[in-house]
């Protein structure tokens, strides 16, 4: 079930854009202002996710501090940095 949102929201993500800006101009019309910022931040976000082909389901649900793959292969203290003496 989670394979089929991640495609329809990575595959329709301009369409959500769309919603979101279209709710936020009622919001507008209604001279709802609070509500009218939130989802215009959240059309720009969607924006930004689309345009650089970041998944924002992934971004969400995929752990920020994954150990496989971001190990260095260095014991400490062998950086480029100056030696300390």
């Amino acid at each position: 079930m989670r394979q089929h949102a991640v495609r329809h929201i990575k595959g329709n993500i301009w369409y959500w854009v769309a919603g979101f800006a279209a709710a936020g101009a009622a919001c507008v019309a209604l001279r709802w202002g609070t509500p009218a910022a939130f989802l215009f931040m959240i059309t720009g976000l969607l924006t930004i996710f689309a345009d650089a082909n970041v998944d924002p389901v992934a971004l969400i649900t995929e752990p920020a501090l994954d150990p496989e793959g971001t190990e260095i292969d260095q014991p400490p203290g062998t950086g480029t940095g100056s030696p300390v003496t």
